[in-house]
């Protein structure tokens, strides 16, 4: 399946991936990510070149747990912009329109979940979250 994405999406996924994998734990900004949200976020750089081929719900389930930690730190990218100086300020909006394409991304990326779950029931009878369920891959 493919998660198609615009190219404000993309600059989003972008440029938190980078703020992201960039932060140092002691510098007390945004959300420190986990080990494993850090390694997903590592795979995923290389993918940030345009539309993304998403083959099995694990792949699915990596993904969005890493968008789901961009957009944590995009909201609060925003507040902290918003508090620090003013909401109309250049840099607040620009956080905003941040966070609301990565919402944006991780709403087509639950659609496209509950699409490749119903795939998977109905093609194999499995449960979607059974092991043979999260290893079905889908055609591109």
């Amino acid at each position: 399946m493919i998660l198609y994405l615009s190219f404000e999406e993309l600059s989003s996924l972008r440029s938190g991936t980078d703020r992201v994998l960039d932060a140092q734990p002691h510098a007390g900004a945004g959300i420190v990510a986990p080990p494993q949200v850090i390694a997903d976020l590592e795979q995923l750089v290389p993918l940030l070149t345009g539309d993304i081929s998403v083959a099995t719900l694990e792949q699915h389930r990596r993904l969005r747990g890493s968008v789901a930690h961009l957009l944590d730190d995009a909201r609060l990218q925003m507040e902290q912009a918003i508090l620090e100086q003013h909401a109309a300020a250049e840099s607040a909006i620009a956080a905003y329109f941040d966070y609301a394409h990565l919402l944006a991304v991780l709403r087509q990326l639950d659609r496209m979940r509950a699409e490749m779950a119903a795939m998977v029931q109905i093609l194999t009878g499995d449960d979607p979250d059974s092991e043979a369920g999260r290893r079905f891959s889908f055609p591109e």
